[in-house]
């Protein structure tokens, strides 16, 4: 297979992103900085910036450039390393080609990039004989040339926001180094003593992450809190992070978490367990200058309100998006997601308050990374304001008086199929199983003979299509979906990749090993529904048969 031609603009254009995106090709590298760029003219560098370089990379005609090439001086900050790593690029247009070299001691590759013949090169530069060729190579190879081309080849977006804009970035990344350092281990045993059953990595990053952003931005603007309050601060743990980096500030949350009661004070007395109702809330205490909603669902697009209201500033990173009534959000403009949607509508709702309301992107583990910040107030509420919120909330009541919002009960609803009648369940799989299984009895036109049949592997989207309206929506109302019902039936169906749903064939009570399984006290589903029943023994099924 030929290789991809690349001209001369789209090699620059890799070259551009690769420069400042090196840590999307080395998992240990948090950000790269760049901390000088100099210009090559007449084989003397003179002093250059970020902009020129940028403007010089991607100039659609060679004569049109102005110098030689570049010299770049960067900063690559790393995720766990103690120190970080100092490196220089070098461009070199008539070359067409880009040289990074890390400083002597480091542990990461020098390599170069050329365009040959329209060909793209990339090979590792070895530091000394005894370096890891072959690993090298096959970085470069398998990492680094195929990254260039899906640059080279990308549409440029200019509306692509870039992230932690408006913190010092070296500051939050040596922060966030030393909060991990300091409190993932503790926050992880927590978490196993509670016994919470949701994921303690992505919870406990993601929340340090978002104390060090936090800590990071206060200290850049000059507005450290006197006292904050997490609206909807669920499991507590970013009050706690903050709490204990000697941040004042306090956690309301309509329903008590387990882990409330194992962090130590002063967090233990600073979560509140109380219904916040955007139109009667007060805080406890009068200190309270930060609002703080991470994740606050219905509280959201309250946020910008209740501050305007408060006389405080704000910060809000918004997961699942809702009205201003508790709703669930109704798309305003579809030619974007609905995520989007909401922070335009999230966004407009702090202009309204008067806020100099600034968007900002965060690095943590989850899709939903944009926040909003209200740092001040530099205008008055339109007057419009109070008006707009009554309405919204009147037209979500159809016409009743209560303006009060929607909030969810103190009592979370289960919805894993477990509220749900067990007849109904049983159908909902049957006809899922047979779905699986019709159009598979013949093998290419030949009976499968005594081959235990394992049917055919559909999609979710397939699954979806076979079933009637009714069913779906009971199915998303009570089970939480048909991928919740189709996990607590790990039984029956497995899950095989690219989602795609299969038979699971039943395993024996005792494996190769040796191993006993669990015994279940259950009915064998492969005895009463299969058409070539169970295909194990009865002493060798673990369920009854």
């Amino acid at each position: 297979m030929a290789a991809a031609h690349l001209n001369e603009k789209q090699f620059w254009q890799s070259i551009a992103i690769l420069i400042r995106n090196y840590h999307a090709l080395n998992k240990k590298i948090f950000e790269v900085l760049i901390t000088e760029v100099q210009k090559l003219q007449l084989e003397k560098l003179y002093e250059s910036n970020e902009a020129e370089l940028e403007q010089q990379l991607l100039q659609s005609n060679d004569n049109a450039r102005t110098c030689e090439g570049f010299r770049i001086t960067y900063k690559m900050l790393t995720k766990k390393l103690s120190s970080n790593i100092l490196a220089n690029g070098i461009v070199n247009f008539s070359k067409q080609s880009y040289e990074c070299h890390f400083v002597a001691d480091s542990e990461f590759d020098d390599f170069v990039v050329q365009l040959i013949d329209g060909q793209l090169k990339a090979e590792p530069l070895l530091k000394q004989p005894g370096d890891d060729s072959e690993q090298a190579a096959r970085w470069a190879r398998f990492v680094l040339k195929p990254k260039l081309f899906s640059w080279a080849q990308s549409r440029p977006d200019k509306n692509v926001q870039k992230s932690l804009r408006l913190l010092d970035v070296e500051m939050y990344c040596e922060l966030y180094k030393k909060l991990k350092q300091k409190h993932a281990q503790c926050l992880l045993q927590y978490w196993q003593t509670a016994n919470e059953s949701t994921d303690p990595l992505k919870f406990i990053y993601e929340d340090l992450a978002i104390a060090a952003y936090l800590i990071t931005l206060w200290h850049c603007t000059l507005s450290q809190p006197t006292a904050f309050a997490d609206l909807g601060c669920g499991n507590g743990l970013l009050v706690h992070v903050l709490n204990a980096e000697g941040y004042k500030g306090y956690g309301y949350d309509v329903r008590r978490r387990k882990l409330w009661a194992l962090y130590p004070e002063p967090t233990r007395s600073h979560l509140i367990e109380q219904t916040v109702e955007p139109n009667s809330f007060r805080p406890t205490y009068p200190d309270i200058d930060w609002l703080i909603g991470n994740h606050s669902d219905e509280l959201s697009p309250w946020l910008p309100v209740l501050a305007s209201r408060l006389k405080t500033s704000f910060f809000l990173l918004p997961c699942c998006p809702f009205e201003l009534s508790g709703a669930k959000f109704q798309r305003r403009n579809t030619s974007i997601s609905a995520y989007q949607d909401f922070m335009l509508y999230a966004h407009q709702l702090s202009d309204l308050c008067g806020f100099e309301t600034q968007q900002d992107r965060l690095k943590i583990p989850s899709t939903k990374r944009l926040s909003l910040i209200g740092l001040k107030q530099t205008a008055k509420p339109v007057l419009e304001l109070e008006f707009l919120v009554q309405q919204e909330l009147q037209n979500h009541r159809a016409g009743s008086l209560d303006n009060s919002v929607k909030l969810r009960e103190k009592a979370e609803s289960v919805k894993n199929c477990t509220q749900v009648e067990k007849s109904i369940i049983e159908s909902l799989v049957q006809k899922i199983f047979n779905m699986l299984l019709s159009n598979t009895k013949t093998n290419n036109g030949n009976d499968v003979g005594n081959k235990w049949l394992l049917g055919q592997q559909l999609t979710m989207r397939d699954i979806a299509q076979g079933l009637t309206k009714s069913e779906l929506t009971g199915i998303k109302s009570e089970c939480g979906g048909i991928k919740t019902l189709l996990r607590n039936k790990h039984e029956v169906f497995e899950f095989c990749g690219d989602d795609r749903i299969g038979i699971r064939k039943p395993k024996a009570v005792a494996d190769k090993t040796g191993k006993l399984l669990t015994i279940k006290k259950r009915p064998c589903f492969f005895k009463l529904h299969h058409p070539q029943g169970c295909p194990l023994e009865d002493e060798e099924c673990s369920f009854i048969h």
